[in-house]
């Protein structure tokens, strides 16, 4: 016969949606699956008790107090009989051929002790699709911890493995809310390998009742990388990347750590880099790599101080400094004195290959015409999908009506992939992009006399006078400067209101340097020290496997944002 393998469905409050994922696992092509359901103490008056009850004999059910998700999947994993084991979220759906293509794959490796994973798409709260969702990148298959550190992109609802990896690492931790799936799978990658099928084998839905994720998630993601930036030991390392391929690695760590505003996760990412290769690496690219992590995290850090070893001198911050003396092992500091006395001896290796350091003025033409952003769905990047944009379409609609809105002035507008749904009634819309080929396809497909459409830039002017600005996912795209510039502008326009985007729970902001091309920015802080805004509107951001939960529309009047 072939294996059992148990799908573990974890539920909370799912009468809405539980159903259809029942209902997709029953359906299975796969001929020998086990179905547990985990009822984590919803409080719904046994509605979702109910639904999986009327599934009889073709479910085992348990209910239990609430403790979370990683505490119903333990329980599933305890009962479960199957020799194969995987979890699907309430309110998605496995494709018919899901268990049964995986299986073929694991059954037909020589080591079957293996993860398969597959690609998913996305669906909105009614079940109709979205889009495809991003892939993960490919990668051999022993580097599968690294990549689950680097980019959140697997989807853990579309894994399937032996129970046994699940138990030998230890099961999910329960004192991690939201990070306990990839917690327990970098565990299993740092000794079992991962395959990546091709196919579409799930879907996942998106709607407004996951809610969005807060500072104590933030923390949460800040402990994950901390806690696991540390375990890319050399012997992982060696065993699975070439020395080249581990530092362009670790660079590339480093960077998206800076790019998602986790300073502390790049500095670790520099001295695991140091850990694992400073012996065998070229001292020489060594160098050249730090010198390009050190000038995003501190720009203000100077090369010439080269007897400080890895530029220990960061304006005042000690972090780097205490991170290296205390971590770094005797062959490491070894080679960083030798690579003091060379670049001692040749001060021109340090600085060749380094450029000065500047502010990011984003070239949004060459952006926009060569998909710079790599949105899937939209040109203007990931944020204007449908998906991203659900719960604003329903809430702008509603604002305008409130504020007796008559002319809404959306700067820049993009490529107008989810605006172009909005119901603006007798309202008068004009959007504005500094790209004229955008203003020019934007006028001759959605252009009448209530729609207008202008080559505008914000950081200049001027700007027609509205009731209200719109301003999305644009100052973060710009530097200091220009973002203060474009402030400014509004101000002059005239108009009321100021609808734009900012990151509540973000305790500092940081400028926009070249080789960067966005960074979450908090408007009430430096130097933008706008005043609390009138109105919070949570996008309920999902990108970045739930980083930007606090990604909001706030509502100024621009009175009060200037005064």
């Amino acid at each position: 016969m072939s294996p059992l393998v148990t799908i573990a469905i974890p539920v909370y409050g799912g009468a809405n949606y539980m159903r259809h994922a029942i209902d997709s696992v029953l359906a299975q092509s796969y001929p020998n699956i086990e179905l547990i359901i985990v009822n984590d103490g919803s409080k719904d008056n046994g509605a979702t008790e109910a639904i999986a009850l009327s599934y009889g004999s073709r479910v085992r059910y348990y209910a239990k107090p609430n403790g979370g998700v990683a505490s119903a999947l333990n329980l599933a994993l305890e009962k479960a009989s199957g020799d194969y084991f995987g979890w699907l979220s309430h309110d998605d759906i496995y494709l018919p051929e899901k268990v049964a293509k995986e299986m073929d794959f694991l059954l037909a490796l020589p080591d079957p002790h293996a993860v398969v994973f597959c690609r998913h798409a996305l669906m909105n709260a009614a079940g109709e699709y979205l889009h495809v969702a991003p892939s993960e990148p490919a990668f051999k298959p022993g580097q599968a911890a690294y990549q689950l550190i680097y980019r959140q992109r697997l989807h853990c609802c579309t894994i399937l493995a032996p129970k046994s990896l699940y138990l030998e690492a230890g099961g999910f931790r329960e004192d991690l809310p939201t990070t306990q799936d990839y917690d327990l799978l970098i565990k299993i990658a740092l000794k079992h390998p991962f395959f990546g099928l091709p196919e579409i084998l799930l879907h996942a839905r998106s709607h407004a009742e996951q809610g969005s994720l807060t500072m104590g998630h933030l923390a949460e993601v800040e402990n994950f990388f901390d806690e696991n930036i540390p375990l890319l030991s050399p012997a992982y390392m060696a065993e699975n990347f070439t020395p080249e391929e581990a530092v362009s690695a670790f660079e590339s760590l480093g960077r998206e750590m800076l790019d998602r505003s986790h300073p502390r996760a790049a500095l670790l990412a520099m001295k695991q880099l140091l850990v694992c290769e400073a012996v065998t690496a070229d001292p020489a690219v060594l160098w050249r790599v730090m010198s390009r992590l050190t000038a995003r995290y501190d720009p203000s850090a100077t090369l010439s101080n080269v007897s400080a070893a890895f530029f220990i001198r960061t304006s005042g911050r000690a972090m780097l400094k205490t991170l290296l003396r205390k971590i770094l092992p005797s062959p490491v500091i070894r080679v960083l004195r030798r690579l003091r006395r060379m670049l001692a001896a040749q001060p021109s290796v340090s600085v060749a290959d380094v450029r000065e350091v500047k502010e990011a003025s984003l070239d949004f033409v060459g952006i926009y015409n060569n998909n710079g952003f790599e949105g899937t769905e939209s040109r203007s990047g990931g944020g204007s999908t449908l998906l991203q944009t659900r719960v604003i379409s329903t809430e702008i609609p509603k604002l305008l009506k409130e504020l007796d809105i008559r002319h809404f002035l959306d700067v820049p507008c993009g490529d107008l992939n989810w605006m172009r749904h909005i119901d603006f009634g007798d309202v008068l819309y004009t959007g504005g992009d500094i790209v004229q080929s955008i203003v020019d396809k934007n006028a001759a497909t959605y252009g009448n006399e209530k729609r207008k459409f202008e080559r505008m830039n914000i950081t200049t002017g001027p700007l027609p006078k509205a009731d209200l600005i719109f301003c999305r996912d644009c100052l973060v795209h710009l530097n200091y400067a220009d973002g203060l510039a474009a402030l400014e502008q509004f101000r002059r326009s005239g108009a009321k209101w100021l609808l734009t985007t900012t990151f509540i729970d973000r305790p500092s902001n940081s400028e926009l340097y070249e080789g960067t091309i966005w960074r979450p920015l908090n408007l009430e802080k430096a130097p933008y020290n706008l005043p609390k805004a009138d109105r919070y509107i949570n996008e309920g951001c999902t990108e970045g496997d739930g980083m930007y939960g606090d990604k909001c529309l706030a509502l100024w009047r621009i009175s009060d944002a200037h005064s």
